[in-house]
């Protein structure tokens, strides 16, 4: 069932009242989000919901109505509309819908007053609302009530707000959208890592692996001869170490420092390349590479993000 709406957009803590022309709900002086399938939109799908600024809206609910099915108007074969938050019964209701782009954290507050918020995630396709998944509140019994309600990245919401004990007047709607763009629980604003998922709260950030190399080498007229080379590892990560000419690929598991006795000896040409990677799954791994010249080399140092080879001068 296509949903009709009407598009909501204002700056913080403006009010726009009717900001666009929607059909005529079933119940004269009715506000113009009664109905369930009439709800006004925060944002549009697939288009990114505000953070910055407050959303708001300010509506006369004094004649709003419950839906016994809230596919009618226009049709029917819908559910009853819910009208029960942990005891609490409510009634003359309004709607607002939203559709995260990222997960995060939806802050909803009403003000006028005694409120229940309740949270509906939806079908977009069919309309149909997940009324085994709706969340609600009505925390306070004074004339403000607030909700902060977790959604997750492209879902559907509808936002149902109604008058305890079938209270009405003019309610105020402020609608705030903290954003958690990699769905680690930390928000954008205090996430360092804020495109990947990391198990560190303070931070947001995958574990950052250690990855120290020590190489030493004599020169030759035509590069340089390995003596030695050991590397400083994260336990448990893997390490591994390739030339593009000279040596052979060689991989072990680290216990904090590991040797590579193997390449001891090893002549590399200049224009050649010896790599060494410490990796692990879910972690930032290290990258360092030496370029090689004819009796020397160029150390680079950088760091790749968990799943990629590709290395960076910053991860995260």
């Amino acid at each position: 069932m296509d949903r009709q709406r009407t598009l909501l957009v204002f700056a913080a803590a403006a009010f726009c009242g009717l900001c666009a022309t929607a059909s005529a709900t079933h119940v004269p002086g009715a506000p113009i989000n009664d109905d369930y399938l009439q709800s006004l939109r925060l944002n549009e799908p697939g288009q990114r919901l505000e953070r910055k600024d407050t959303l708001g809206d300010r509506r006369d609910a004094s004649n709003a109505s419950v839906q016994p099915d809230l596919f009618n108007p226009p049709s029917s074969g819908g559910p009853a509309e819910p009208t029960q938050c942990q005891g609490v019964s409510y009634g003359r209701t309004i709607w607002y819908d939203f559709y995260p782009d990222v997960s995060g954290l939806a802050r909803i507050r009403a003000s006028g007053y005694d409120t229940v918020i309740s949270v509906v995630p939806f079908n977009r396709s069919t309309g149909q609302p997940n009324l085994g998944a709706l969340l609600c509140s009505n925390a306070s019994s004074s004339t403000t009530e607030e909700f902060l309600v977790r959604v997750r990245r492209r879902g559907s919401y509808s936002i149902q707000l109604g008058g305890v004990a079938d209270a009405g007047g003019s309610l105020e709607f402020l609608f705030d959208f903290l954003a958690d763009t990699d769905g680690d629980g930390v928000l954008d604003d205090v996430d360092r890592c804020k495109r990947l998922d990391g198990p560190e709260r303070r931070s947001g950030c995958p574990p950052r692996l250690k990855g120290e190399v020590t190489l030493r080498a004599r020169p030759t007229a035509g590069g340089i001869a390995l003596v030695g080379l050991k590397v400083s590892a994260t336990s448990g990560s893997r390490v591994v170490v390739r030339c593009s000419r000279g040596c052979r690929r060689q991989v072990k598991r680290a216990r904090r420092i590991v040797g590579f006795p193997r390449l001891r000896g090893r002549r590399l040409p200049a224009g050649s390349k010896l790599v060494v990677r410490v990796t692990k799954r879910g972690a930032i791994g290290a990258y360092t590479s030496y370029t090689i010249r004819s009796g020397n080399f160029k150390k680079v140092e950088r760091c790749t993000n968990p799943g990629s080879s590709r290395p960076r001068k910053r991860c995260g």
